[in-house]
């Protein structure tokens, strides 16, 4: 009896043993597919992010070819093979300037043709760092009559807060659409060709519109998307102003009579 007893006791340490073991064992296998699987949506998605990142890119060394087909408000969509798969990439052109501009920068705005006037809306309301204490703007209108160039400036208050020195500066003069803070209407120069806008004190939103007429083609909005043969999909976007922006030092050389020395 003795002999059957520690018999069934070293059966049960075994039993034990081997549980413990298997235990053990489908806990790695577990985890090593759990590692294959994530390693596996890590390389479909590195997969896709690289095509849709390759479609963006040879669309935008393109663009202005693309651009000529695509009219003011309308899209087209260009297919791009990159890495062995298809990324579908959508143009869309606005003829609403709407971007944020940081400060020490300046936004450019395409005027050619345009007459009347225009409307810029800024401050997005609902971002504090630009509503509680709204940023000023100037704005530089740059016209070309026959082969003379010439500018004229206007400046726009935000608000009379503490420390700003803002003398000469006009109120905003109309009332803004929801999300922005403040909207001002400016007359068209004779021959505007474009407009610099330059903020004060703070970075803000700025969008932009004709009144009673549209502007031209002012951004072109990109997005990207490819999707794995796994079904893993990534997206790319990418926001394209139609007009180059020349750098703020360009304002100071229309300031200067002459060169500036470096």
């Amino acid at each position: 009896m003795e002999k059957k007893a520690k018999s069934g006791q070293i059966l049960i340490l075994v039993l034990l043993v081997v549980v413990v073991a298997l235990a053990v064992g489908l806990s790695v296998a577990s985890r090593n597919l759990t590692n294959l699987k994530t390693s596996a949506q890590t390389e479909q998605s590195q997969k896709a992010f690289a095509a849709a990142e390759g479609g963006i890119e040879d669309v935008l060394s393109r663009l202005s070819e693309v651009a000529t087909t695509i009219p003011a408000g309308g899209s087209t969509t260009q297919n791009v093979t990159v890495g062995g798969l298809v990324a579908n990439v959508a143009i869309e052109a606005s003829n609403i300037y709407e971007l944020a501009i940081d400060l020490g920068t300046v936004g450019q705005v395409d005027l050619k043709n345009a007459t009347g006037q225009m409307q810029i809306e800024w401050a997005n309301a609902t971002d504090p760092a630009e509503a509680d204490q709204p940023a000023s703007l100037e704005v530089t209108q740059v016209s070309q009559v026959g082969g003379s160039f010439s500018q004229s400036r206007t400046a726009w208050s935000g608000g009379n807060f503490g420390g700003r020195s803002e003398d000469g500066f006009a109120s905003p003069n109309c009332t803004p659409a929801a999300g922005f803070k403040l909207c001002t209407r400016i007359p068209l120069d004779s021959g505007v060709i474009s407009a610099r806008i330059r903020p004060f004190w703070v970075k803000t939103t700025v969008k932009v519109t004709g009144v009673g007429q549209s502007l031209p083609v002012q951004t072109y909005n990109l997005v990207s998307t490819a999707t794995t043969g796994s079904g893993v999909t990534r997206k790319v976007q990418v926001i394209r102003t139609a007009l180059p922006t020349l750098p703020a030092a360009f304002d100071y050389v229309l300031f200067s009579s002459g060169d500036i020395a470096k």
